[in-house]
C-alpha cells in the first residue's frame, strides 16, 4: 500500500473509482494505491477549517477494503504532509454517531479539541451537486510535534 498526493495525471483514474466530494476546493487529496488501484482517499484542508490549522476531511476507503488498515494509513499520511508544512498540530471531525471512525482516531492519539460539538444540517454543495446533511461534529485534534 502506498498513499501519496494525488497527482493531475492521476485525476480521471482516480475520479472514476472514488467519490472524490472536495474536487475544486483549496487541499491535498491524498490516495492509498493497492498496485495500479486506487482503494481509498483523504483529504486535508489547509485553510479556512473550523480550528483554524490543518483539518483532515473525506476520508474515504473502498467498502471491500475497510478494517484494513488504510484509513490509518492515509491518516498517518496526512499528518506527515502537515507536519512538512510546519503545522504543530492536525484536527478532523467525526460524526457524533459514527462509533468506529471515533475509535479509529483516538486509538490514532486524537483527542477532544476542546470546542462544542456542532450540527450541521440542511442542504450543502459537493461537486456542485446539493446534498442534505443532517450530523452532529465533534472536533478532534493531535498534536504532531
Amino acid at each position: 500500500m502506498i498513499v501519496r498526493p494525488l497527482g493531475d495525471d492521476e485525476l480521471a483514474l482516480v475520479d472514476a473509482r472514488l467519490p472524490l466530494h472536495r474536487l475544486g476546493q483549496a487541499g491535498t487529496y491524498l490516495v492509498a494505491w493497492d498496485g495500479e488501484e486506487p482503494v481509498g482517499h483523504a483529504f486535508v484542508a489547509w485553510s479556512g477549517t473550523k480550528l483554524r490549522i490543518p483539518e483532515i476531511q473525506d476520508v474515504w476507503v473502498a467498502p471491500e477494503r475497510r478494517r484494513t488498515g488504510i484509513a490509518s494509513d492515509l491518516t498517518r499520511a496526512a499528518e506527515d504532509e502537515a507536519r512538512g508544512r510546519g503545522a504543530e498540530r492536525i484536527s478532523l471531525s467525526v460524526g457524533i454517531a459514527n462509533a468506529a471512525a471515533r475509535a479509529l482516531y483516538e486509538k490514532l492519539d486524537y483527542a477532544d479539541a476542546g470546542v462544542p460539538a456542532e450540527r450541521v444540517a440542511g442542504t450543502i454543495v459537493l461537486r456542485g451537486r446539493p446534498v442534505e446533511v443532517d450530523d452532529t461534529l465533534l472536533y478532534l485534534v493531535k498534536p504532531l510535534a
